[in-house]
């Protein structure tokens, strides 16, 4: 893969770094922007749970019943998008890309993992967005209003450095990861069908969902908006997508 050239105010950056090529694709919606406006998606009509709205565990009975529903949602949010995206790669004729699950507690985090912890990180720090005084982040090199959302401001952590900490590329002679980002906030701009929408409509990010080098992918959201701007607009959701090459 070779690097991209900017697009408008969304931006691609690549990187060699010890052999393994780092694509890093930042975006997050605002309610400028409605899903509804964009090109429908391939899996639209057979994919399940896509216009899921993730609420938190307060909306949900205080009963057995209840918890297995709220569970059930988070759990549904994963395979809603990856239906999409594999939807989008089979029209033009790609392979679809896999989700490998962690058994057990004791089992070998994934792509997956690093994906849910920076995802937690961004809604607990919420430093997304633009550039303001005293907001801890780090401007973008192609965009220095905007904060870029793949570094982590406290820890420095970067989509290779968190790949690297859960032991991604280990056993590979060589590897890629690229990282999606997306907050949405406000009824049809938190669920499953918003985020690919957004991310199709978007040109780096749509060239990672859709490059063929890829070869698995992992989707986490956390309840909260990564980016102030959000203010205090609920439902809000922060998505967190890693794709992953291991050759």
């Amino acid at each position: 893969m070779s690097p991209l050239s900017p697009s408008s105010s969304h931006r691609r950056a690549a990187a060699v770094v010890t052999g393994a090529l780092l694509v890093s694709l930042t975006g997050a919606v605002t309610l400028a922007q409605p899903a509804a406006a964009a090109a429908p998606l391939k899996g639209a009509g057979t994919c399940a749970d896509i216009d899921v709205v993730y609420q938190p565990k307060s909306a949900f009975p205080a009963t057995r019943q209840g918890l297995a529903a709220f569970l059930r949602q988070q759990l549904a949010i994963e395979p809603a998008v990856l239906c999409l995206i594999n939807a989008e790669r089979a029209a033009i004729g790609r392979q679809p890309l896999k989700r490998y699950l962690t058994l057990g507690k004791k089992g070998a985090p994934t792509l997956g993992s690093a994906a849910a912890r920076h995802a937690a990180d961004s809604v607990k720090l919420r430093w997304w967005g633009k550039v303001t005084p005293g907001k801890d982040c780090r401007p973008m090199k192609d965009a220095p209003g905007q904060c870029d959302p793949h570094v982590n401001p406290q820890t420095g952590s970067t989509p290779l450095s968190r790949a690297q900490a859960v032991g991604y590329g280990r056993r590979c002679s060589s590897y890629a990861v690229a990282e999606n980002a997306y907050a949405g906030w406000g009824g049809s701009q938190v669920t499953p069908r918003a985020a690919v929408t957004w991310w199709m409509n978007s040109r780096p990010h749509r060239e990672a969902i859709l490059d063929p080098a890829f070869t698995e992918a992992y989707t986490k959201a956390a309840l909260g908006s990564a980016d102030p701007a959000a203010g205090s607009v609920t439902p809000a959701v922060t998505y967190v997508q890693m794709f992953g090459r291991c050759g």
